[in-house]
């Protein structure tokens, strides 16, 4: 079997799925739904950095809010390693939010770690918390009060923000196991291995971008390698 082959590459891949922009605000519209019913109207959004960014901001407008602030968690113990529990990376800016309702928002729950952080870091810093995110992950230790999408089954979700960077993980660990692919082997691997569309042009960016960090190089066979 010929090495490039996506059969045995599956286990090194997770299964995935995509999620548009139009699939997004969607969902963003059901937690939006959700709120209203609930008759709960946020002083404040706080989105969580760096997933949280975007769909704190589609949020706002669907509640016709202005204020919108951000803190970022992660699980970085420093540039080469990283903690087992979410760490504030950068905190809340100085501004005084005692006594205000607030909605905390995030793209994605794995486990409900980030978002007990999340919790436990502003309690004393807030009135009222409640918490959205957009997909849940199997049970997740601390459920978010709005969540339009549990997964039954975990796969990998690719949001529009993300989709670059998680791409550009995947293209390299292809390159990593195959030695070296043209842009059809890294795109047929992903897609079959993963059970996800991938276009053309996105790998191109992909490549280019790590061409452009000096981590990839193109021979005159159209094969991409690490360097």
């Amino acid at each position: 079997m010929n090495e490039k082959d996506s059969g045995p590459m599956k286990k090194h891949f997770p299964q995935a799925m995509r999620l548009s922009w139009e699939e997004v605000e969607e969902l963003l519209w059901k937690v939006f739904l959700a709120m209203r019913a609930d008759r709960y109207d946020p002083d404040v959004v706080i989105a969580v950095a760096r997933g949280g960014l975007a769909p704190a901001r589609i949020l706002v407008d669907y509640l016709q809010k202005k204020y919108i602030c951000s803190f970022q968690m992660g699980h970085w113990a420093d540039e080469a390693s990283l903690s087992e529990k979410p760490k504030i990376v950068f905190p809340l800016p100085d501004v005084d939010l005692r006594g205000m309702r607030v909605l905390v928002v995030d793209d994605v729950s794995d486990e409900g770690g980030t978002m007990e952080g999340v919790v436990s870091y502003l309690q004393s810093r807030v009135g009222e918390i409640r918490t959205a995110v957009l997909v849940s992950k199997a049970e997740p230790r601390m459920k978010a009060d709005y969540c339009p999408l549990t997964m039954d089954d975990w796969r990998w979700v690719m949001f529009p923000w993300s989709r670059h960077e998680d791409l550009l993980s995947f293209t390299e660990k292809v390159l990593q196991l195959t030695g070296g692919s043209t842009v059809e082997d890294i795109i047929r691997i992903l897609q079959e291995a993963m059970s996800v569309e991938i276009a053309r042009h996105e790998i191109e960016k992909v490549l280019a971008d790590m061409q452009q960090a000096r981590e990839v190089t193109e021979d005159n066979r159209k094969v991409w390698t690490l360097i």
